[in-house]
C-alpha cells in the first residue's frame, strides 16, 4: 500500500516516557517528508502545547489538536478550522462536577484557560509531569468556572480532572448521555469534545484537505483517545506501550515510545510499505 500520511499521538507515543522526542523519530520524520509524504501531529493537546515540541517533529507543519476540533498549521502559526462545543452541553457537563474535587482545563483556539491554582494541585490529580508545560503556556484565569460558563465564549475541548477513577466514573455517568463525545486519559481525566469530532474525524478532515484518500492514511497510538483515528486510518498501528483497548484495535503492533516504536512505523509502512492483514 502507497500510504501518504501519517498522523502520530504524543503522550505515549511520539513522546516517550520523560516526554521527549526520540532522535530516531525526528530523524524518520525528516526521512519521510523529504519523500513527499504528509506527517501530523493528532492530540489532545492545544497548539501552543505542541508548539513547544515543534523543533524535534522535524519538517511536521500540520497539528489535529483538541482530539481533532482543532487542525493547525505549525509552519504558519494559524487555526485552519474549528469545531465548539454546544454552551447547553458545557452547562450540563459544569453540574455533573457539583461536590466533586477536579482541576478543569478549557481549550479554546491556539490556547487553553486554567486557574494557577489548580497547576500548583495537578500532583494530586497524577498530572505532576505536565506542570512545567502547563506554566509554560497556560492563559491563567482567577475563576475558571465563571470562565466555563461565560455564553459569549466557543470552546473546542474541556477536560475534568479527578483525584481518582471513581471520581471520574461519577461523572461519566451523569453526563454520559449527553450530546458530546467523551474520551478517558491520563489517572482519571474526562475529555469533552462536540458531538461527532473526535481524532478520527480530525485526521480524515486533514486528508480530505490535503486530497489524501482515507485509505492512504496511517494513525499511530496508545490510549483510549486515540481509538477514532484508529479505527477511520487506513492502517492503525499501536505503540508496544498502548493499552489492551488499543492493541485490539490495530492492525499492527510496533516497539515501544522509548524504543524507537515511531521511527519503526515510518520506516516498515510510510516508506517501505509493508503489508498489513487488517484486523
Amino acid at each position: 500500500m502507497n500510504y501518504e500520511l501519517i498522523a502520530f499521538d504524543m503522550d505515549g507515543t511520539l513522546l516517550d516516557t520523560h516526554k521527549h522526542v526520540l532522535p530516531s523519530s525526528t530523524e524518520a520524520i525528516n526521512e519521510a517528508t523529504a519523500a513527499g509524504k504528509t506527517v501530523a501531529i493528532c492530540s489532545g493537546r492545544c497548539p501552543k502545547m505542541v508548539e513547544l515540541d515543534q523543533a524535534s517533529f522535524g519538517n511536521v507543519r500540520y497539528a489535529i489538536c483538541c482530539n481533532g476540533s482543532v487542525i493547525y498549521d505549525l509552519h504558519d502559526h494559524r487555526v485552519i478550522s474549528t469545531s465548539s462545543l454546544d454552551h447547553e452541553v458545557i452547562v450540563q457537563a459544569a453540574k455533573a462536577l457539583d461536590g466533586e474535587d477536579a482541576l478543569i482545563d478549557i481549550f479554546q483556539g491556539r490556547g487553553f484557560f486554567c486557574q494557577p491554582s489548580h497547576i500548583d494541585r495537578m500532583p494530586r490529580y497524577g498530572l505532576g509531569i505536565y506542570q512545567n508545560m502547563y506554566r509554560q503556556t497556560v492563559n491563567p484565569v482567577d475563576d475558571i468556572r465563571k470562565k466555563l460558563l461565560d455564553p459569549t465564549e466557543s470552546y473546542q475541548k474541556i477536560i475534568f480532572h479527578f483525584a481518582s477513577p471513581e471520581a471520574r466514573e461519577r461523572v461519566y455517568a451523569l453526563v454520559r448521555s449527553l450530546p458530546v463525545e467523551l474520551a478517558y486519559s491520563e489517572m482519571a481525566s474526562l475529555e469533552f469534545s462536540p458531538k461527532g469530532v473526535d481524532k478520527g474525524s480530525g485526521l480524515l478532515a486533514l486528508a480530505d484537505l490535503l486530497g489524501i484518500p482515507h485509505e492512504a492514511t496511517i494513525a499511530v497510538g496508545d490510549a483510549d483517545n486515540d481509538l477514532p483515528m484508529l479505527h477511520a486510518a487506513g492502517l492503525a498501528v499501536a505503540m508496544g506501550n498502548a493499552n489492551e483497548n488499543v492493541l485490539a484495535a490495530s492492525d499492527v503492533v510496533v516497539s515501544d515510545n522509548d524504543h524507537d516504536g515511531c521511527a519503526e512505523t515510518v520506516h516498515r509502512f510510510l516508506l517501505g510499505g509493508e503489508e498489513v492483514s487488517h484486523s
